[in-house]
């Protein structure tokens, strides 16, 4: 019975032996495909930021010049408010005035009027 027990742990011993090299060497070759993952993964985020950096860049010009005119409208819309505000000025004083002048006419007209039917 020794020698059958001697037997059977060198067999164990031989099997956890293949079973450790075998692990080692999918471990090994995992080890190898994650680095050539890891190497392509970067390849391809340096050809990312290669192409994409000359398309922010005309981004950024692109916004730089709807920016600037849309600060040109604002201040053309200001400069359209003033002049309105300044007409609307000016025609509220005329037509002031200008009731003024229509409530004098009308008094004369009726003075005239009433002066010519008397006779």
């Amino acid at each position: 019975m020794s020698t059958a027990l001697t037997v059977s742990l060198i067999l164990l011993i031989l099997v956890i032996l293949a079973a450790v090299i075998a692990i080692t060497v999918y471990l090994v070759k995992f080890l190898i495909q994650l680095t050539i993952l890891t190497k392509n993964l970067d390849d391809t985020t340096t050809t990312f930021k290669e192409e994409l950096m000359p398309i922010l860049g005309e981004f950024r010009e692109t916004l730089a010049n709807v920016n600037t005119i849309a600060k040109t409208a604002n201040n053309q819309l200001a400069t359209i408010k003033k002049i309105t505000a300044t007409v609307i000025g000016a025609v509220t004083i005329f037509a002031g005035k200008f009731k003024f002048l229509q409530s004098s006419f009308m008094k004369g007209f009726l003075s005239a009027f009433n002066l010519f039917r008397r006779r």
